[in-house]
């Protein structure tokens, strides 16, 4: 099934009689067929890209995502929507995007007592779990050592096998499953145990595709998520998730740290909060453009900034051994790290050695404090929190015996949860890293100078002075 929309290329495009062939496999709400026209909410924003950029294009749909795939991997004046943008496919193609984001989890038929998110190395012993053959929601499992899938060759099979309970797990992009699904279906009857991986799908063209072709597509892409196009288009076909579904020009990651990170309120009441958040929107609205801040697990959003163009993680301790790994704006924040126990404990931390001869010390998986401890060959590590506050209340409630986290974190969280500091005992520093916006390294440079120049504006003006008193008063703000 195909649609043909014939425009001319315009003038600043040399190949002028050139015509895209665009494919892509119904996955919904993305791509679809209704009535004759392929539409969904890639669909819809690669068209119009390509008319405003002056594109021949021919828009058909597959019955193959791995033959859709490999004739854009081989053909020629192709282009494949939906994909997911990963390091392994990053030189396959040229991308322009992102045109969507997508959130993969693991579901359940009905409920059971898991609070989500469910650890993922708890997932793997749930019992057999439905997958598509191929698919990157499988490939990632598979990546992550699960061995409870169960194959099924198309994503109808797997959802019939799920509702009709001949499975209880399903593995999905979240917004697929709940645009499938038939109305009120999920929330009836489903529950989401875990989310493992945010993707953002792209239109990837065939390399012989010229730059300049993906270069006003991607313009335009941008074009649209600025004038809030992207925003109408999602409306026609998921109207309850628009914060969580538009990308952005830049996509930006923060986790639940407070007081840097954090987030209140549930549905349209819900808001990202913190001294980060602060600062980050400043530096937005003098650049002229906010995107909206993904709050995730850390190690989610971690790996995306590592290799998705137009993307940063903050606030990140910028230490030796991740100099290399992003592009830098900051610093932005302080980070002495301590090791604490319960005051009442009687224990003693005052050496390296000490720290070690502990029972337990619980920190954030994936965070600084936890690399550090590793590098440094501790074997008493509980790397089972999610969060600081995660850490925190091992501390307290006993299940270990100390944590290792910044000051600016232990403070605030014994000061919501109303414990006094003097029932908290601090001992050995081992570690006063500043913070810093951390951009993936094939975000384009000039982007990353704009940022530290705003923000070195903002301290020479005393924005962010104002800013640092308001979360941090009394705390030394961060040096150059």
């Amino acid at each position: 099934m195909s649609l043909f929309f014939t425009t001319c290329i315009k003038d600043d495009i040399n190949d002028s009689k050139i015509s895209i062939e665009v494919s892509g496999i119904e996955f919904i709400p993305n791509v679809f067929s209704e009535n004759g026209k392929i539409i969904g909410v890639d669909a819809d924003i690669a068209y119009q890209a390509m008319q405003n950029a002056g594109i021949n294009s021919k828009f058909s749909i597959s019955n193959s995502w791995q033959d859709a795939y490999n004739a854009t991997l081989t053909g020629l004046n192709k282009a494949l929507l939906t994909v997911s943008f990963t390091p392994e496919r990053a030189g396959l193609f040229k991308w322009a995007g992102p045109t969507s984001q997508g959130m993969y989890g693991i579901f359940e038929k009905g409920r059971s007592d898991f609070i989500f998110p469910l650890p993922i190395d708890e997932c793997k012993k749930l019992p057999q779990i439905a997958v598509v053959r191929g698919w990157l929601e499988t490939t990632s499992l598979e990546e992550l050592g699960f061995t409870n899938l169960v194959y099924y060759n198309t994503y109808n099979e797997a959802l019939a096998a799920f509702m009709n309970n001949e499975i209880k797990y399903i593995s999905s992009d979240f917004y697929h499953l709940t645009s499938t699904l038939p109305l009120g279906y999920y929330l009836e009857n489903v529950n989401a145990v875990t989310r493992y991986r945010t993707v953002y799908y792209y239109i990837a063209f065939s390399k012989d595709v010229s730059d300049a072709v993906v270069n006003k597509v991607q313009g335009e892409i941008e074009a649209l998520i600025k004038n809030n196009t992207t925003v109408s288009i999602i409306q026609k076909y998921i109207p309850r998730m628009i914060d969580n579904f538009v990308a952005g020009t830049i996509q930006l990651f923060t986790e639940y740290s407070p007081p840097s990170s954090y987030s209140i309120g549930e549905g349209t009441s819900y808001d990202v909060k913190g001294s980060s958040i602060d600062i980050l929107n400043v530096i937005m609205q003098r650049a002229g453009y906010a995107n909206k801040i993904n709050l995730t697990q850390w190690n989610d959003g971690y790996a995306i900034a590592q290799y998705l163009p137009n993307s940063a993680i903050f606030a990140t301790a910028r230490t030796p051994e991740r100099e290399k790994k992003f592009q830098w704006v900051g610093p932005i924040s302080t980070n002495r790290t301590f090791f604490y126990t319960l005051a009442g404990s009687g224990l003693q931390v005052q050496t390296i050695e000490q720290a070690k001869a502990l029972k337990s010390i619980a920190t954030p998986n994936g965070w600084f404090t936890h690399e550090y401890l590793l590098n440094n060959n501790f074997k008493n590590i509980n790397a089972t929190a999610l969060t600081s506050e995660d850490a925190f209340n091992q501390l307290v409630n006993g299940a270990v015996e100390a944590v290792l986290l910044p000051e600016i974190d232990l403070n605030w969280l014994a000061e919501t949860n109303k414990i006094p500091l003097s029932n908290i005992k601090q001992h050995l520093k081992v570690m006063d890293y500043n913070s810093y916006i951390a951009f993936s390294l094939s975000t384009p440079k000039n982007t990353v100078q704009q940022w530290q120049n705003i923000l070195d504006k903002m301290k020479s003006d005393g924005t962010f002075a104002t800013i640092w008193n308001k979360w941090h008063n009394g705390v030394p703000m961060p040096s150059n």
